[in-house]
């Protein structure tokens, strides 16, 4: 017994410096948001090309379909809750937010419009983290 929790609290030890973990993946949680955020743009686009949100036939089969993806969009705004930064946080929470609604069957295509600017947003923020890295080094 004692090894098992010796090897519990090893692993919860080798867990928290591993970054964050959701069912996205492991690693920063502005990069795993940028990633689905992405996916999920074009699979919006890709739903609102196929169906129709003012026919009711075309939701429920859009959601039968792709009822999945808002599973997906739920993770990535609680991966985008983990960042540590409160200000950022609460900006890509926004976005993510966004992100989830275009991937919506329900929602019209228009719901989409801002998710490109915000992917460019966080891709900057993700390329300033990186040049900041290299310059401490």
């Amino acid at each position: 017994m004692k090894i098992i929790y010796t090897s519990l609290l090893m692993l919860f030890a080798a867990n928290t410096h591993a970054g964050a973990v959701s069912q996205l993946g492991e690693g920063e949680p502005l990069n795993l948001v940028y990633i689905e955020m992405k996916y999920l743009y074009q699979v919006g686009t890709e739903i609102h090309s196929q169906y129709d949100h003012t026919e009711p036939m075309d939701v429920r089969q859009c959601k039968n379909m792709n009822g999945y993806i808002l599973t997906r969009a739920r993770s990535m705004i609680g991966t985008a809750g983990q960042i540590k930064d409160p200000a950022l946080r609460d900006e890509v929470i926004d976005a993510s937010w966004q992100a989830y609604a275009c991937a919506s069957c329900e929602k019209p295509v228009s719901a989409c419009e801002p998710v490109p600017g915000h992917l460019e947003d966080i891709k900057a923020e993700i390329k300033s983290r990186a040049e900041s890295d290299n310059s401490d080094e």
